[in-house]
């Protein structure tokens, strides 16, 4: 998968565009990925998703922008893994804002070759959310492309949604958040150096910085940490560290196995089930004996043989 930039521009292919923030990256989301695929393979075209950052919400309205999925680093790691041909982020800024409804569809036709358009039911575009689905059928001669909506897809009689998903990654239910996800969620981040507290009481941790604004619930998780092309098993803690410092937030991943070191700069962190909420303990010693409990229910989580 390429991640194209404006030196790409204009692509030489024909393709098969969606466009969506696709935050969150659930059982909707993939359900139109995998038509794009199809309908690429059928056409002979290339495939292309078209995403923002930041979220448009966030431009729009800061103060009551909803709060993140999936950053835009964990999105491409998702994108890459479906195989997709090209990505192409689009920086929503003043600029952008501006562009009028024909002005955007002469965008995805010109520069990035789009004869197929598929979207979500609800794709809205274009300066004030002019245009719409109706709009855009009426417009698909003129521009020169194809349009194909996809309705939107239910779990258990509840319609999959990222706002859904995010308000029970709020309440810790990751189990759920899950399910509507259809995998475990997860965050993509770069390993950075800690203050060593959590290996000076036995239990070293691989940490990365979340992104601003992530939809979690702050805790204690079982899950993994994922590296070296294989999953570790893992007590993982998304917060302050009120017992340490409580100042900055980290994500914090103890292996329970083994102490193996990643090769890359990256890793996974996937989060199976909560376990605890975040606490502050008189001493370290008291965190420890915490810690020790945290392992052992983790373990029951993600079937660790005792």
């Amino acid at each position: 998968m390429k991640v194209l930039t404006e030196k790409d521009l204009p692509l030489d292919d024909n393709t098969v565009c969606t466009i969506g923030s696709f935050d969150g990256f659930h059982k909707g989301h993939v359900e139109i990925l995998n038509l794009v695929k199809k309908r690429a393979k059928e056409k002979g075209f290339r495939s292309v998703v078209v995403t923002f950052d930041p979220h448009p919400k966030k431009f729009l309205n800061p103060e009551n922008a909803p709060c993140l999925i999936t950053d835009i680093n964990t999105k491409i790691d998702l994108l890459s893994r479906k195989n997709i041909d090209y990505v192409y982020i689009i920086k929503f800024d003043k600029n952008f804002l501006k562009k009028t409804a024909d002005q955007f569809l002469s965008f995805l036709v010109k520069k990035l070759g789009c004869r197929y358009i598929i979207v979500g039911y609800d794709w809205r575009f274009g300066y004030m959310k002019e245009g719409d689905i109706e709009y855009a059928r009426k417009k698909a001669r003129e521009f020169g492309f194809e349009l194909e909506v996809v309705d939107p897809i239910k779990e258990d009689g509840e319609r999959v949604s990222s706002t859904l998903i995010r308000s029970l990654l709020k309440e810790g239910k990751i189990k759920e958040a899950s399910r509507y996800l259809g995998r475990d969620y997860c965050i993509k981040g770069k390993i950075v150096k800690g203050d060593g507290k959590g290996k000076d009481i036995g239990f070293p941790t691989i940490n990365i910085l979340p992104p601003k604004d992530l939809c979690l619930k702050k805790g204690v998780y079982a899950g993994y940490v994922s590296f070296n092309c294989d999953q570790h098993p893992a007590v993982i803690n998304f917060g302050y560290r009120p017992t340490v410092d409580g100042k900055k937030l980290f994500i914090e991943a103890h292996l329970i196995e083994k102490d193996i070191k990643p090769e890359s700069a990256y890793v996974r962190i996937f989060f199976k089930d909560y376990i605890r909420p975040e606490k502050k303990f008189e001493d370290l010693e008291q965190l420890s004996d915490q810690i020790k409990r945290d392992i052992e229910k983790a373990k029951k989580i993600v079937e660790v043989q005792v």
